[in-house]
């Protein structure tokens, strides 16, 4: 084990902090914001990245930021003093290559101008040292650490590329209303078109044209006119969103982040939709055909990336009463209702629940019951009970 004692701090750790290829492991009480925008890309590349955090005004900034950036390969726990304890501790440990422990935090004053002092490993051994010490604070501390909640109190986040938020349900005194989240889910979408013509004499000519949205998280391609509509008639705008710990906040991050995989994917399922069989009529007969749409001819009028918000209200209006409404934000349209069957409690769509034929109330599958074998009756628990 090495040891540096300096005005720059820095020189030891950024070098291979920013150029780590699997992992980076931090225990910093004070974080910079530029420092958290950074490590928040490194996760955003597929980087694995932990970090240990103080609850302290200095910390608000970077905290959002790491916050709007939460994806899985970004794990953060925050830790209050007044409630569990301040943590003082400073370590480095990147790609399980590197370790570094000392007084510099991660800042631009702990890494550039205060005079710190490092322990720098220098074998596996000692790497995997300030490594266990990591993990021992990181288990100690997993059950104490801030919850969402408490980190979304009174924050604000900036929503970029996303619909406008135009509905907002602040009546939180409805005694019906048991929850309301707010969720940002991303989308790719293309508004397409192309026109061509095979064989000769006389030639068959194909067109279509259509807008297609491509989820940002599966991969799939969404087949919702609602969903559609919503993207297509918005305008995409960056915004403020203060929340105030009035809601919850889901802001999912893209899997799909490279525009031309999109894009590959959309042009494949527009391919796919418009491959048919034809007849090519010549003077003498007729053959039957296959047209295969190439992609050089697909043209992409327009095409973008959005974030789409999403509120999730749950609301109880009695035993056998509960619901949850699906709305889109941007127009406040009803996307769609799912039901907590009375009997289970389990979560479904209204659609696939059964209702009972003599109380009219709506349960899940495995909750209706059958009467009679000639005639049978579609029964909940409380009416088979009652018959």
């Amino acid at each position: 084990m090495k040891t540096y004692c300096d005005s720059n701090a820095g020189s030891q750790i950024e070098p291979v902090l920013w150029n780590a290829r699997e992992s980076v492991w931090i225990i910093s009480p004070w974080l910079g914001k530029d420092y958290a925008k950074r490590l928040a890309s490194l996760s955003q590349k597929g980087i694995e990245v932990r970090i240990i955090t103080s609850n302290v005004d200095f910390n608000i900034d970077s905290l959002e930021i790491l916050k709007a950036s939460e994806n899985t390969n970004l794990r953060l726990m925050v830790l209050d003093k007044e409630k569990v304890a301040f943590i003082h501790a400073k370590m480095y440990i990147i790609d399980n290559k590197y370790g570094f422990s000392g007084s510099a935090n991660l800042t631009y004053s702990g890494l550039n101008c205060n005079v710190e002092n490092l322990n720098i490993a220098e074998t596996n051994e000692e790497v995997q040292k300030i490594r266990n010490d990591f993990m021992n604070l990181w288990m100690t501390f997993d059950g104490k650490r801030m919850s969402k909640e408490e980190l979304s109190s009174g924050s604000s986040y900036s929503i970029r590329e996303s619909l406008p938020l135009s509905i907002n349900f602040e009546d939180m005194d409805n005694p019906d209303i048991k929850g309301k989240e707010l969720v940002y889910h991303p989308y790719y979408f293309f508004e397409f078109s192309f026109r061509t013509s095979v064989g000769k004499s006389p030639p068959v000519l194909f067109e279509n044209s259509g807008f297609v949205v491509l989820d940002a998280l599966t991969r799939q391609i969404i087949n919702d006119n609602l969903l559609g509509s919503e993207i297509n008639h918005h305008v995409i705008k960056t915004y403020v969103l203060k929340t105030e710990n009035k809601y919850g906040l889901t802001i999912h991050q893209p899997i799909i982040r490279d525009f031309r995989e999109a894009g590959e994917l959309v042009k494949e399922h527009i391919i796919k939709e418009n491959t048919k069989h034809y007849t090519q009529q010549t003077k003498r007969r007729s053959y039957d055909k296959i047209f295969v749409p190439y992609p050089n001819i697909i043209r992409f009028i327009k095409s973008g990336f959005v974030q789409v918000p999403v509120w999730h209200i749950e609301i109880v209006e009695s035993e056998r009463r509960h619901y949850e409404n699906v709305i889109l934000g941007a127009s406040g349209k009803k996307w769609g209702e799912f039901i907590y069957c009375p009997e289970c409690q389990k979560k479904i769509l209204i659609d696939q629940a059964i209702i009972c034929e003599r109380c009219g109330t709506k349960v899940c599958h495995d909750c209706i019951k059958k009467k009679g074998f000639i005639f049978t009756t579609k029964l909940c628990g409380s009416c088979l009970s009652k018959s």
